[in-house]
């Protein structure tokens, strides 16, 4: 409730000065995205009191006959960092691609310290033969979420492959191409799993990288 020219909150505390003032408290002073496999570094900005965390593992890698990866997992936590000055953050690599048959290989768990983690999706063909990878799980956080599971074998049908690697929390991978090897054969968002290949001779794609997102807060 506003009184003469102040905001009184339902604890009793007042403010005085417009909303966009440097005393505020609860505004987003920095982002940092980590989006390259491997370990970083976060270093706390000037003024931040706690951190809005999400961590998504790696995608699994893909095999033939649109044999696919599964997602990474992911976990979002708001953190108080007030006795925080730098936390290492790890990024999971894609699970590497495979041919016909064979396992293909899992994503890379995602870290943010200790606060957190997500594991990798798993590769085509790792939990069962001829099937999709499962996808990986987020742990320690607010919020915690298993990844999609990648499809499983599938002929190409006529024109259309059918293979498309487990979606993230971040989005879907893409699927193959049904005349070749190369086109539309990419992983897609941050810890999709990869899409595998149309035809026994085709390989199919790497999972994509995870990904650790961090905003910091005043």
């Amino acid at each position: 409730m506003a009184i003469n020219g102040t905001v009184q909150f339902t604890d009793g505390t007042t403010q005085t000065t417009k909303f966009d003032s440097t005393t505020d408290q609860g505004k987003v002073i920095q982002i940092d995205s980590y989006t390259t496999a491997g370990s970083h570094t976060w270093t706390k900005p000037s003024g931040c009191t706690k951190a809005l965390v999400q961590v998504v593992g790696a995608g699994g890698g893909a095999a033939s006959y649109n044999e696919s990866g599964g997602a990474g997992g992911y976990s979002e936590k708001l953190i108080d960092v007030s006795a925080v000055s730098t936390v290492t953050v790890t990024v999971g690599g894609g699970g590497g691609a495979v041919g016909y048959y064979a396992a293909a290989g899992d994503g890379g768990t995602s870290t943010f310290g200790s606060y957190c983690s997500a594991t990798g999706g798993y590769g085509a063909n790792r939990n069962s033969n001829h099937t999709g990878g499962v996808g990986g799980a987020g742990s320690g956080g607010d919020i915690n979420v298993r990844g999609g599971s990648g499809t499983g074998h599938g002929n190409r049908g006529g024109r259309e492959a059918i293979g498309r690697g487990g979606k993230s929390f971040f989005g879907g991978g893409s699927g193959a191409s049904h005349s070749t090897n190369t086109a539309n054969l990419s992983p897609g968002s941050p810890g999709a799993g990869g899409p595998g290949g149309s035809g026994q001779a085709w390989v199919g794609s790497s999972g994509s990288i995870g990904a650790v997102i961090v905003y910091s807060y005043k």
